[in-house]
């Protein structure tokens, strides 16, 4: 059973993500580790554009907006209504559907107050320069998008407090097997040998990606996009 007062507040809930994620930066200040060091501080900060977001930060939302069919005379309006995909390819439909949460720890927080305040979910707003190309797809010259949003339910949002802290969780007990009791915010490197702390660095790694081969601070990028990913 866990020890460090560290562990049980954050197992109890008696401390939030970003105060967990704040302690912790300073736990592994000394480990020199980059990798991990980035983690946090995207987690913390957010995370820039062009750095390889870990799985738990990725969701699939609905396609959701207005159109009409007809001239500007005589037609049929849709309002906030699900918007059909037509026979659009699936790996479109995936770079269009895909939510990037690369906001920090504080913003989503927010995103989620906000969207329970105006009984409203998330999502991300669709450039109109996409819009034809969703109505190709369905085969329908007569269909004018107006508006559309990839929308998702508050409960991703939640999944991905959860997977942060499950992840602290984890490298916290890691650390106190380690190390010992972490109370004090300070870990002893010089009492381990090059080989075990990057034995310990890679299973960090492992425990913050789970089966994915990525390291955080490479050159890897997710495919880029031309479709918003900014979430409101």
């Amino acid at each position: 059973m866990a020890k460090s007062k560290i562990i049980k507040d954050l197992a109890n809930s008696t401390v939030d993500t970003m105060t967990a994620l704040k302690r912790a930066k300073v736990l592994l200040s000394e480990s020199d580790n980059q990798e991990v060091n980035n983690w946090i501080n995207y987690e913390i900060g957010g995370y820039p554009t062009g750095v390889t977001l870990p799985d738990y930060r990725l969701v699939r939302g609905n396609l959701f907006g207005s159109y009409f069919k007809g001239s500007m005379v005589s037609h049929m309006t849709w309002t906030n209504v699900s918007i059909p995909l037509g026979k659009m390819p699936d790996d479109l439909q995936e770079t269009l559907l895909q939510v990037e949460l690369r906001e920090s720890v504080d913003s989503l927080k927010k995103v989620a107050e906000n969207s329970a305040a105006k009984d409203a979910q998330p999502g991300k707003v669709i450039p109109a320069d996409f819009y034809p190309i969703i109505a190709k797809y369905n085969n329908d010259p007569y269909m004018m998008i107006t508006s559309a949003r990839v929308i998702f339910g508050e409960q991703c949002i939640t999944n991905v407090f959860a997977a942060i802290e499950n992840r602290l969780l984890d490298i916290l007990i890691l650390l106190e097997k380690k190390f010992g009791i972490l109370d004090e915010l300070d870990i002893d490197v010089t009492s381990k040998g090059p080989e075990e702390l990057q034995d310990i660095a890679e299973k960090i790694i492992l425990i913050i990606y789970h089966d994915q081969s990525v390291t955080i601070g490479d050159n890897n990028k997710i495919k880029d996009s031309t479709i918003a990913s900014t979430i409101e």
